[in-house]
């Protein structure tokens, strides 16, 4: 699934860095809409999309449900 077809709600899994740049799998629910950032990665400054996942589909963005990952990342859609 590309990203520009992700909406909330969806149940999704997805792999890309969280908030230190450590690679991480986030599976869940995307409680927010996908998010255009600009951030480092490999040590360069790259366009991104940041990505809120959370098992439970009431949650809020937080620090600690988000993953950040390039354009181009497929992301896997899950069965409900």
């Amino acid at each position: 699934m590309k990203i520009d077809d992700l909406k909330t709600g969806d149940h999704i899994r997805v792999a890309g860095h969280d908030t230190r740049g450590w690679d991480v799998t986030r599976e869940g629910y995307l409680v927010a809409e996908p998010k255009r950032v600009k951030t480092q990665w490999n040590l360069k400054k790259v366009d991104a999309v940041r990505l809120h996942v959370d098992q439970d589909p009431a949650a809020g963005p937080t620090r600690q449900n988000f993953v950040t990952i390039l354009p181009d990342t497929e992301v896997e859609e899950l069965d409900a």
